[in-house]
């Protein structure tokens, strides 16, 4: 690691125990993006959060789960609930269902994020609309536990209409994606159900990257990246 990155990497003081595991962490090494997307971990990640906005608004859940191989791995998933002092309004609980005992019952949230941590490790991961979850997930761990996320992202809101451009979606939501696919999701808003659900979205996007030649994770970002520069202010935010 260099001058410059220790010099810049956020400071905060870490409870007992955090900062050794916050250090493991960092020692992982990185993945390399020409890894073969028949062999690459990815993690699909969906966050609950008391708002869309970025800035004000709080992480409430995160959900994960791994795909790998082009395969999910059942039984490898993550799911916390941040605990919380001040409850989201009514109208934003009606959406995610997490109520105000839920928050307050919710796990610290300095255990919650490093327990993300240590699921993701340093692999790509996967999100619908990936920017609001990487701009929720950055700040909290930024001010919470010092740590910047160096891991890749791929945001399937714009892998989507890259790959399969015949479904005339180019701004669509994740459940329009899901009725155009067939794919049936048991519960929607809740951080792991959506998570398990865009995975099989996931899954599908990874079949038809293979049938056309895409065949690293440097490539999938390729895709994104021209399909960003396709639709007028990139894939946005929302759910």
């Amino acid at each position: 690691m260099s001058w410059l990155t220790r010099l810049f990497r956020p400071h905060v003081e870490l409870p007992p125990g955090y900062a050794e595991r916050v250090e493991a962490w960092r020692s992982l090494p990185a993945v390399s993006e020409k890894e073969a997307l028949t062999q690459a971990r990815f993690i699909i990640v969906d966050v609950e959060t008391s708002g869309l906005d970025t800035r004000k608004d709080r992480l409430l859940s995160i959900g994960a789960c791994a795909v790998q191989a082009a395969r999910l791995r059942a039984g490898e998933n993550y799911e916390t609930i941040l605990r919380r002092d001040e409850t989201s309004e009514r109208d934003n609980i009606l959406i995610h269902g997490i109520g105000p005992q839920a928050q307050a019952a919710g796990r610290p949230p300095e255990e919650s994020l490093m327990g993300f941590l240590e699921f993701i490790g340093k692999h790509p991961l996967a999100a619908f609309h990936a920017g609001f979850d990487q701009a929720m997930l950055d700040r909290d761990l930024r001010e919470t536990l010092g740590v910047r996320l160096p891991n890749p992202w791929i945001d399937l809101a714009l892998l989507a209409p890259a790959l399969v451009p015949e479904a005339r979606l180019p701004q669509a939501s994740l459940d329009d994606w899901l009725g155009y696919f067939g794919l049936r999701a048991g519960a929607r808003h809740r951080a792991v159900d959506d998570a398990f659900v865009t995975a099989e979205l996931f899954l599908v996007l990874l079949a038809r990257a293979r049938a056309r030649g895409l065949s690293t994770v440097s490539m999938l970002h390729a895709a994104c990246e021209q399909q960003a520069r396709l639709v007028p202010g990139g894939a946005g935010g929302g759910m």
